[in-house]
């Protein structure tokens, strides 16, 4: 692997900043939140297991495994993110190694990880698959990896696509706003469900897949949520979330936990 070749098509400045929109309504809020929970849920960290978490950002996610007893290693492209990912360490308290590389050259040795967690993450590297692979190859034969991932073909984008493109014909558009449905300027591929388990199949065998929320995306949904009172729009949310996590093909985040194949290791 071209490990030059491929942090040049990588924006090693990358800042998360402006990554929340100017206004959070509560579905947005309840879909970061509960995507966090679930994702902790399914890797369920255990004491003293490695966890290799990739593309970890501010780290977050590491200082909360840390605590849970797991020993961390956070991998990050952008030292932007890596900096503030030291200072958010740091001021924990935690114990989380941070390193510099790219995922689709994962700095760890063969068969070497308990556990590889890649949360909001694959959608953002040059090579999605070469990352997977790597992932494949870094873990221990009962190893696993938790992929959880925004699903672009979910049922609150695909209504919100429809409602959109009677809009176009009846000749309303704002063409300043990107839609929800939009993948970002900095993600590199725009991943559904369907897309995700081929692409993971092809290296890992899935053990368990979960949704999570609802309808995000759907217009007029949030500003709904937002006027209903807290304990009225998180019931709704709540419910809507069990039905996203026996519908993973329609949620609004897709989980996988997979394992590698048979125990084998790949090159």
């Amino acid at each position: 692997m071209d490990k030059d070749r491929i942090k040049a098509q990588i924006d090693l400045e990358w800042d998360d900043d402006e990554v929340l929109p100017e206004v959070v309504n509560p579905d947005t809020e309840f879909l970061f939140n509960r995507m966090t929970e679930a994702t902790f849920e399914v890797v369920g960290a255990r004491q003293g297991e490695m966890i290799l978490d990739i593309g970890c950002g501010r780290a977050g996610d590491g200082v909360e495994l840390a605590r849970r007893g797991a020993t961390v290693v956070g991998l990050e492209a952008s030292r932007v993110m890596l900096a503030h990912a030291r200072e958010h360490v740091s001021g924990n308290g935690a114990h989380v190694t941070l390193v510099h590389g790219v995922g689709e050259c994962l700095p760890v040795r063969h068969q070497s990880v308990d556990k590889v967690l890649c949360k909001g993450a694959l959608d953002h590297f040059a090579e999605p698959e070469t990352v997977i692979g790597q992932i494949a190859r870094a873990l221990k034969p009962e190893g696993q990896a938790i992929i959880a991932l925004a699903n672009f073909e979910s049922l609150g984008f695909k209504l919100g696509r429809r409602i959109y493109s009677v809009k176009l014909a009846l000749g309303f558009k704002d063409g300043t706003v990107r839609m929800p449905w939009e993948p970002p300027p900095d993600h590199t591929c725009k991943f559904d469900y369907f897309l995700l388990r081929r692409m993971v199949g092809a290296y890992l065998e899935v053990e368990e897949e979960v949704g999570v929320s609802f309808l995000f995306g759907f217009p007029w949904w949030g500003a709904f949520l937002a006027r209903c009172p807290r304990k009225v729009y998180l019931a709704l949310l709540a419910i809507l979330d069990k039905v996203a996590h026996r519908f993973p093909s329609l949620s609004d985040v897709v989980i996988l936990r997979c394992r590698p194949r048979n125990g084998e290791c790949v090159d």
